[in-house]
């Protein structure tokens, strides 16, 4: 009977560990989404040469 008290309290600790752990990680991601999203990024599309029309 005493056990089950014990498990309880044991695992409830890995538990917030775990979801602290998934906080901090949205956490830096939504840091580093808005600072990359402030600044402008391009990517250069090389475009498709047209052959002449008889071909």
């Amino acid at each position: 009977m005493i056990y089950s008290e014990e498990k309880s309290t044991g695992l409830a600790l890995p538990l917030v560990v775990i979801l602290l752990a998934i906080a901090g990680i949205l956490a830096v991601l939504v840091v580093t989404g808005s600072r990359q999203g402030s600044t402008v990024s391009r990517v250069w599309v090389p475009q498709v040469q047209q052959q002449g029309a008889g071909q």
